[in-house]
């Protein structure tokens, strides 16, 4: 029987763990990913089945909020579940959980199908299984919103590397969010953590291109930033923050 709520646990090691001691949040995207893929996979939706049509699940947009990110050796959860599908998307929400089944936070993702000979979104009218495995349960977070920059300032440029590509050939997903975490200063994270993130993936970012990075600030430290490759936007988010209860006091060795 395929189970509509898929479930997996997890133990932070320290080498998964960033300088404050926690689970970063391009790490938590990973983890979300892999955590998808095992669903699909366990429904015969995976890899395997999308490859053999030349096609491939591509995360579209994403929104997490978080109350707390685990910290170094601590047990966590994932819990899975698809809220809608059509044959263009399909949305699935987690659950992210603490040993004591406590909520650390949610996210909602939006997922298309890649065809990757025409490079373009696919239909998936051969998935409509998908619709008997939507799970009733409510996601207690905003959708993703439409993002839009007034005026922004651009702040970086750099090249995408060979170390930046995934299988698919572009830009890894988790990649997308390092580049815009690395737009602050590592101590701004001492001080400041993450409690919502939003990104929208516009166009491919393929081996080799130039990357201009924008930003833009309110005074409620809600930023929105975009990367671009001449006059394409590649891709949008936004990052809210707040100050630390307690600021991270972690001496450099050395």
């Amino acid at each position: 029987m395929k189970q509509k709520l898929f479930t997996k646990k997890f133990t932070l090691t320290p080498g998964e763990c960033n300088g404050q001691q926690e689970m970063s949040l391009s790490f938590l995207v990973g983890r979300i990913i892999k955590v998808a893929s095992m669903h699909a996979d366990a429904w015969g939706v995976g890899y395997e089945k999308m490859i053999s049509n030349r096609t491939a699940w591509v995360l579209s947009r994403l929104s997490i909020e978080m109350k707390r990110f685990p910290a170094i050796t601590e047990e966590y959860t994932l819990e899975t579940w698809i809220e809608d599908y059509n044959t263009r998307f399909s949305t699935r929400n987690m659950a992210i959980l603490d040993s004591r089944g406590e909520v650390c936070g949610y996210a909602r993702t939006i997922w298309l199908v890649l065809d990757l000979e025409a490079r373009r979104t696919a239909q998936m009218e051969e998935l409509n299984e998908l619709r008997t495995l939507v799970l009733d349960r409510p996601c207690p977070i905003e959708p993703p919103t439409r993002m839009r920059m007034e005026i922004g300032k651009k702040i970086d440029s750099f090249a995408v590397r060979y170390s930046d590509i995934d299988l698919n050939r572009h830009v890894n997903s988790s990649r997308y969010v390092e580049y815009f975490l690395n737009q602050y200063p590592f101590e701004w994270y001492d001080n400041n953590r993450i409690t919502r993130f939003e990104i929208a993936y516009a166009h491919e970012a393929r081996p080799g291109i130039d990357v201009d990075v924008f930003r833009e600030e309110t005074a409620d430290n809600d930023h929105a930033l975009e990367l671009r490759h001449g006059d394409n936007v590649l891709c949008r988010s936004r990052i809210i923050f707040a100050p630390r209860t307690e600021p991270i006091h972690i001496p450099f060795n050395g």
